[in-house]
């Protein structure tokens, strides 16, 4: 899990997804903006997952994999399309986010 200071608030998420920009990898997609923290936080749909539990599954091995790959200088909305959470393509989403 990432630290209480490295997730999103509500209101900043509002904010990413009217302004930011977006970009897609295969199974994942983020919106993003440039900013003097890194912050992020991870959306799964309930089309994705029906339960919550599966859910907050999906987000919790999310956060896992960005708490040694989260990009500085950003704030970051991820978003999973489908009901499994790929390290690797997760990686070189923030890759190309750096």
């Amino acid at each position: 899990m990432l630290a209480k200071i490295a997730r999103l608030t509500a209101a900043e998420v509002r904010e990413i997804l009217k302004s930011g920009r977006s970009v897609r990898s295969g199974t994942l997609s983020a919106k993003y903006i440039p900013a003097t923290g890194a912050k992020a936080a991870v959306v799964v749909s309930s089309k994705v997952a029906k339960t919550a539990v599966l859910r907050n599954k999906l987000r919790r091995a999310a956060y896992l994999t960005l708490r040694s790959t989260l990009p500085h200088n950003r704030h970051i909305v991820f978003f999973l399309h489908k009901p499994l959470v790929d390290e690797k393509e997760l990686t070189q989403l923030c890759l190309k986010l750096s």
